[in-house]
């Protein structure tokens, strides 16, 4: 991506890093992963372990297995290793959807999902689009704020039944986290300040994997979230800077 000053946007997919003129500079997702508490995330991958380690202690218990050296350490490993197979999977179930609908909303021809997961996030965006009314102004549009220095994709900008110009943001998580309205302010202030155009709202629409309820959450667009955003921002920078020694 060129814009008109002669600045270049890369996006790398094996990275995960935007490049801007030969320079990594912070992502949006990065920013809110390393410089916001999640305190539910935390929870999550100290008690998955705990409680996978616990169920294969019980199940040996339960069948009369003897319990040695190596099988504790193999037990230890196994649970060891579950948060990273569980973040793995949900990271390709996200990434399906989201080609789902993009290929979906571009029109182009999409396969019919196999898996249960995947095949329940798509019946339920299927449902919800099909009823709304909103038209696709900007679909998985990379950006770069030249003023804050970060760069992101943002999901879908629409328009409404009053043209106002909506942000949305698909999930599959578990839950919308505090970083999420961080996420859609920094899309928000990029956008605008790259198309001039004003965002009226944002919306983060969530689909779970295993549930027939699809979650709607307003996200208020203020100054303040985005000063949060760049906080987090500094944050990120400074820590990544205290650990390098510099």
């Amino acid at each position: 991506l060129k814009y008109k000053d002669g600045t270049s946007l890369f996006y790398n997919p094996d990275t995960h890093t935007y490049v801007v003129n030969n320079k990594v500079v912070p992502s949006v997702t990065g920013i809110c992963g390393n410089g916001v508490p999640k305190p539910e995330l935390v929870n999550w991958l100290v008690y998955t372990p705990l409680n996978e380690f616990k169920k294969l202690i019980k199940d040996r218990l339960v069948n009369n297995l003897s319990i040695d050296d190596v099988e504790l350490a193999r037990i230890q490993k196994i649970a060891s290793s579950k948060t990273n197979a569980i973040k793995e999977d949900a990271g390709l179930i996200g990434s399906t959807v989201h080609e789902l609908i993009e290929s979906f909303l571009k029109g182009k021809p999409t396969i019919k999902p196999s898996d249960p997961k995947v095949s329940n996030c798509w019946h339920l965006f299927l449902n919800w689009w099909n009823k709304s009314k909103y038209k696709v102004v900007d679909l998985e549009k990379k950006l770069y704020s030249k003023k804050w220095d970060y760069a992101g994709t943002l999901d879908l900008v629409v328009k409404d039944e009053k043209n106002n110009l909506v942000l949305i943001d698909i999930k599959t998580s578990k839950f919308i986290s505090f970083d999420y309205a961080l996420q859609l302010n920094a899309y928000k202030v990029a956008y605008e300040e790259e198309t001039k155009q004003k965002i009226r709202k944002a919306l983060i629409v969530r689909l779970p994997k295993d549930a027939s309820e699809i979650e709607f959450r307003n996200i208020p667009l203020t100054k303040d979230l985005f000063k949060s955003f760049v906080g987090a921002k500094f944050i990120w920078q400074e820590t990544k800077r205290f650990k390098n020694g510099s």
